[in-house]
């Protein structure tokens, strides 16, 4: 998994939008379509949007994923506050992955420059829990 910026809204023109934009989506969805459509689920998306990779790095490098988002935002800045202003985009959120460590407890911070960006672009920060599973076939592999 890679840090994704997503961005969505109910009204949100999603072509229109990536027809006059310099970032590259993932994917792009559209309001009404089938949410798995190789799956028998029949849920259909109340909203129209688009995931852009930020990074490609492994979860379990955050101070890589965090310089390149920083990177990524303020390369993009004056096209990030066009997608911001965007008629009908309703949130957009910087999801990072962050590996699970076999730990009592985690914590795992951000440093404040990555959240200023956020905040003036009006970017939510979420973070994906992921089970450590390198880690884990390693040690399966070591113990064969």
């Amino acid at each position: 998994m890679s840090c994704v910026l997503r961005a969505r809204g109910p009204h949100f023109d999603v072509d229109a939008f990536l027809k006059a934009s310099s970032l590259d989506a993932l994917t792009a969805f559209h309001r009404g379509e089938a949410h798995f459509e190789a799956s028998s689920l029949s849920r259909r998306g109340s909203c129209s949007g688009m995931n852009i990779s930020v990074s490609t790095r492994e979860s379990s490098d955050l101070k890589g994923l965090v310089g390149d988002a920083i990177r990524f935002l303020t390369d993009n800045g004056a096209e990030l506050r066009r997608l911001r202003d965007f008629p009908g985009l309703q949130r957009m959120d910087l999801d990072f992955p962050v590996e699970a460590r076999d730990q009592v407890f985690q914590s795992d911070s951000f440093p404040p420059h990555l959240l200023s960006l956020l905040g003036e672009l009006r970017i939510g920060l979420v973070v994906s829990r992921s089970p450590a599973y390198r880690a884990a076939e390693e040690q399966s592999f070591r113990e064969q």
